[in-house]
């Protein structure tokens, strides 16, 4: 899925909930997100090693509709435990009916990314109303899991890591096409390794935070790029940049 040679879009100003919908609407195959965000010095976390230390209001709209057209959003483990992530909900009614309007459930699946196994109990643990639980996990943790989580919640998708091919084959083998990740960085390295990334959508934050921490890859350095991409649109609100990116073609 490339982009290449599409008009780049400026916009400055609040935007809408319907105007967001429109700027980050996708087409209706196949499609892998990233959204992340990032400071001026390229961290991808305040000080106290948290992402929503540095975020802000209008991230947190762009970030509220990716999640209403995404079927499913996969984080890896780490970062659900760092984050304190539980089951997924659409909490704004407006995004509610954009889901139900999409025929999609009214809330994205989270499926979590693991190769040990270790999930909190908040995220195994059902909240009412709330989405459906994935996990994909390396094939020595699947009987543990199985017996934690039930069998249909379970997915082996590699003998050791998680296999970033093997697991949206798997998400899509259940219908969830239009696919949303959050991290962690060492997630997106292995995506963007295997060249699955098809857009990622990162806002830049107008602070310094200073000393060392993660950035939004991790992944070993090579010759060449990892991964290349084309400017789709670049969004101001009060100083940041709602950035995005498509996977640039290759021929």
């Amino acid at each position: 899925m490339g982009h290449h040679g599409e008009m780049v879009r400026v916009s400055s100003g609040p935007l809408s909930v319907e105007e967001l919908l429109r700027e980050y609407a996708v087409g209706p195959g196949p499609s892998v997100r990233a959204n992340f965000v990032t400071t001026l010095d390229g961290h991808a976390t305040g000080g106290d090693g948290l992402s929503g230390s540095i975020n802000s209001a209008a991230d947190k709209q762009v970030f509220d509709v990716l999640r209403a057209l995404a079927d499913v959003v996969v984080v890896g483990a780490g970062t659900i435990r760092a984050e304190g992530y539980g089951r997924l909900r659409t909490e704004d009614a407006g995004l509610l009916a954009v889901r139900r309007a999409a025929g999609r459930s009214d809330h994205p699946v989270l499926a979590v990314v693991t190769a040990s196994g270790d999930l909190p109990e908040k995220v195994v643990s059902p909240e009412d109303g709330a989405g459906d639980l994935l996990v994909l996990c390396a094939e020595a943790v699947r009987a543990d899991l199985a017996d934690r989580l039930g069998a249909d919640a379970v997915v082996p998708c590699g003998t050791d890591v998680v296999e970033a091919t093997r697991a949206l084959d798997a998400l899509r083998d259940r219908g969830l096409t239009q696919v949303l990740t959050e991290g962690g960085p060492h997630l997106l390295g292995s995506w963007l390794q295997a060249g699955v990334v098809d857009e990622l959508c990162l806002t830049l934050r107008p602070v310094l935070v200073g000393g060392t921490g993660p950035r939004i890859v991790e992944a070993a350095a090579g010759a060449d790029a990892l991964a290349r991409f084309d400017l789709l649109h670049a969004l101001e609100v009060e100083g940041d940049l709602m950035l995005r990116y498509g996977r640039t073609e290759t021929s």
